[in-house]
């Protein structure tokens, strides 16, 4: 019901009428995510490309729940042309045969890994039998170490030369927080501000959480139990009630109170959009941005950091896969591409960007976030289509055991590794029975 609403109202608009701009030419339907901001810009590179040419109309319909109803759309035979995902559904979605290989149309389109920053290609190839290519990004992001300027000079600190190794994080963080009595009037930097990305943390410890070779989880390899024991360490030193009692008086993030731009943290892992926050609400605050720093201490040396996209995919089924195509095609051109990153304040996905895209960019400090996503050590969510339950497995853990210090490090990862692990085998069995194997 939820999809039959939704291609309803993308054909026909909000009162059954077609839109007249779109009379003799094919009309396509791109579902996408975005809401607010986001969309507008998505909407101004749909008109761009209606008005490029004549014989395709895309109309554009943002949506929540886009998941769930892109799945109930390809499963019903009546998906919309064009559906914008995030890239950690890819595996869910390719290995279900829910969205078309792309290898032959971008191949012909000349795109290739080499038009593409490393980490965003590795993105959007999944291995499957039929295929491997699934997606083409319209923006991305990464996720680096977010400083506020003046809180770090208030504790005699230079944001210009930002820390590179973990043990000078933890120094910079005990030199910039600030007590008054036993409450917190600032905290250096805490692994759970904003507490987005819980399961990166071992990635710069040198770990990660899947194997994909061998479809096996690592959650408590020796380099992730580091990592968390680390966090755990943060979480007594600070003292776990008054750390949660400090946090819950944060303001929200789309605001002025903002934790990093209200001077409440110091420093915190964040991804570009904060830019857009920053811009709206106190453009006059001064940060710096630079890889978020390493056990081994080489974070200026292919940095580290998490690499999330969004893509442009094509459902199985739908009705122009040709036109759709030719619409993605267009949104990878640079000029577009770098336009609509511009208009996200993220990075570009591709391999090479203009001086002009850096001179108009919001940010001055994209080029970190760049230098992330082609890095060969960027890394995005395990490429396995049960990634949503180990996420969820990982968050619990990290919430209720690992982040309160409730269980040891090991303890809590190794209890993750075997309900992961079950998840995993579940969903390559389901795999080979659908192949039948």
């Amino acid at each position: 019901m939820l999809a039959a609403g939704a291609v309803g109202y993308a054909a026909f608009g909000p009162k059954g009428v077609r839109d007249p701009r779109a009379a003799g030419r094919t009309t396509i339907t791109y579902w996408e995510k975005w809401t607010g901001h986001e969309a507008l810009a998505m909407q101004r590179v749909v008109d761009a490309f209606n008005a490029s040419q004549s014989s395709i109309f895309v109309r554009l319909i943002s949506m929540t729940l886009i998941e769930q109803r892109a799945m109930l759309a390809i499963a019903g035979k009546n998906p919309p042309d064009v559906i914008g995902l995030y890239s950690k559904l890819l595996p869910l979605f390719a290995r279900a045969k829910a969205i078309e290989p792309l290898d032959e149309l971008a191949a012909r389109a000349g795109l290739s890994q080499a038009t593409y920053a490393d980490a965003i290609w590795r993105l959007c190839n999944v291995r499957t039998p039929h295929g491997s290519l699934f997606g083409l990004p319209n923006t991305c992001s990464t996720m680096a170490l977010y400083m506020g300027v003046d809180a770090l000079a208030d504790a005699g600190l230079d944001a210009s030369v930002p820390p590179t190794s973990i043990a000078q994080l933890d120094a910079w963080s005990q030199q910039a927080t600030r007590r008054a009595g036993d409450r917190f009037e600032r905290l250096g930097f805490v692994q759970s501000e904003p507490g987005w990305w819980p399961y990166t943390w071992g990635a710069y410890f040198g770990g990660s959480l899947y194997d994909e070779a061998t479809n096996q989880a690592t959650t408590d390899s020796d380099a992730n139990v580091r990592a968390y024991a680390w966090a755990q360490r943060t979480a007594t030193a600070l003292g776990v009630q008054r750390m949660m009692n400090f946090q819950s008086g944060l303001g929200s993030y789309a605001s002025a109170e903002q934790p990093l731009l209200a001077g409440r943290v110091a420093m915190c892992l964040h991804g570009p959009f904060l830019v857009n926050v920053i811009k709206q609400y106190k453009p006059e605050f001064r940060f710096a941005v630079a890889p978020f720093p390493t056990e081994a201490g080489d974070a200026s040396v292919n940095p580290v950091g998490l690499v999330e996209a969004d893509v442009l995919t094509i459902p199985r089924g739908c009705k122009h896969p040709k036109e759709a195509f030719a619409f993605i095609a267009f949104v990878q051109q640079q000029r577009v591409q770098e336009q609509l990153c511009i208009d996200h304040a993220k990075p570009t996905p591709l391999a090479s960007s203009t001086p002009d895209y850096y001179a108009r960019h919001p940010s001055p400090f994209i080029g970190v976030h760049e230098a992330i996503a082609r890095s060969p050590r960027g890394f995005g969510t395990p490429a396995t289509r049960a990634w949503n339950e180990y996420e969820a497995l990982f968050r619990r853990a990290w919430e209720t055991d690992i982040w309160q210090v409730r269980t040891p490090a090991r303890e809590a990862l190794s209890s993750v590794r075997v309900q992961a692990q079950a998840a995993l085998d579940a969903a390559a069995e389901k795999e080979r029975r659908a192949a039948g194997g």
